[in-house]
């Protein structure tokens, strides 16, 4: 989707020479481009509080950015933590599958070798819409975090002993 749309009602004090005032309720269409960011201003010209003599006074909202449960935006990319297990970080050979925004799975082989905590994939055209640039994207940005076993019983230990030395 490329633009995502908001109605919003305000109301605009309309003040008179005299000093009386009345209020005067309007609805204005947001239209929000995929890909803003955090303080991109949409003006409203003119429809705001209107002062005798004066120009009627601008509208103008400011677009913020809510926390994504699973994301987050740095620029046009996004970044996800991904877990696998111990034994996927240490045995490698799987296929890690990822979320993205548009609730498509990508998939991610993993090859023979071992996965360090903290080792970054990076996924091409799956971050947030350019919105300066229609078609593209930023980057998926997929951080691994191993999930390591709370606790290990001393039979557990010593084969990992024996595996490792």
């Amino acid at each position: 989707k490329q633009w995502y749309q908001r109605r919003v009602a305000i109301t605009a004090g309309i003040y008179q020479q005299n000093g009386s005032a009345r209020q005067e309720e309007n609805i204005l269409t947001l239209n929000i481009k995929a890909g803003w960011k955090a303080g991109t201003k949409l003006t409203f010209p003119k429809e705001g509080d209107v002062y005798p003599g004066k120009k009627p006074k601008d509208v103008v909202f400011i677009v913020s950015e809510k926390p994504h449960a699973l994301f987050k935006r740095e620029g046009n990319d996004l970044h996800y933590t991904a877990q696998i297990s111990l034994v996927e970080a240490l045995c490698g050979n799987f296929e890690l599958v990822v979320p993205t925004l548009t609730q498509e799975k990508v998939p991610i082989p993993i090859g023979d070798g071992t996965t360090k905590p903290g080792s970054k994939r990076k996924i091409r055209g799956y971050g947030m819409p350019i919105s300066k640039n229609a078609g593209q994207s930023g980057d998926l940005v997929v951080s691994i975090n191993v999930e390591f076993p709370p606790i290990l019983n001393p039979q557990q230990k010593q084969a990992v002993r024996q595996m490792f030395s």
